[in-house]
């Protein structure tokens, strides 16, 4: 179950949404991409055009909260700086793609009807960490937890700790292992196949 949770909120760290606040704090940054999450409806040709809008709302809030690019170059570790400027960008792409059409509607699957309750927020040396618990039907209580650093100024989600466990580091150590076995030719062309199932 943990991992189906991880890669439930796996979009939340990411990516590849209204804008936010450059004035925002870390809480109300990581609020508003979870309420967004919430609002967030399976992309079906019953959907009304009111649904589509706040669909892409809450696209246009995963872009403006979600440190995407970092977050390829974290998961890619040593591999990314063999990469040249236009395959980084172009990773980053395929990313951000997956997150927008696979990770965020099991995101809004998984906190749909949950109760969120956010218990503190911690400023350190890189940033800040906001703390939440969740109440999971089959779980009990979750404890996921947000890193930030700012970004220009703004407020950016760069990690999802969930029951403390890293969900960058999670993610990277599956990417890694795929490289190892496949090369990284390998993992685009499973990153390009998820995501044209996902059409």
């Amino acid at each position: 179950m943990k991992k189906w949770i991880l890669g439930s909120v796996f979009t939340l760290i990411a990516v590849g949404l209204p804008l936010v606040s450059w004035a925002e704090g870390p809480t109300t940054t990581v609020q508003r991409l979870v309420e967004s999450v919430r609002a967030f409806k399976p992309e079906t040709t019953a959907l009304s055009a009111q649904e589509r809008a706040t669909n892409t709302k809450a696209q246009k809030v995963s872009e403006e909260t979600i440190a995407v690019p970092d977050l390829a170059k974290r998961v890619l570790g040593v591999q990314w700086s063999k990469l040249s400027t236009t395959e980084q960008k172009d990773f980053t792409q395929i990313l951000t793609q997956l997150l927008q059409k696979i990770a965020y509607p099991k995101s809004a699957e998984f906190f749909g009807e949950l109760s969120i309750d956010y218990t503190g927020e911690k400023m350190n040396e890189t940033g800040a960490l906001v703390e939440t618990k969740v109440s999971h039907p089959k779980e009990g209580q979750v404890s996921i937890d947000y890193q930030l650093h700012q970004v220009n100024g703004k407020w950016m989600i760069d990690d999802v700790l969930l029951d403390s466990v890293s969900l960058v580091t999670n993610v990277q150590s599956q990417i890694q292992q795929v490289i190892t076995k496949e090369s990284y030719q390998g993992l685009l062309k499973r990153m390009r196949e998820k995501l044209a199932e996902s059409s």
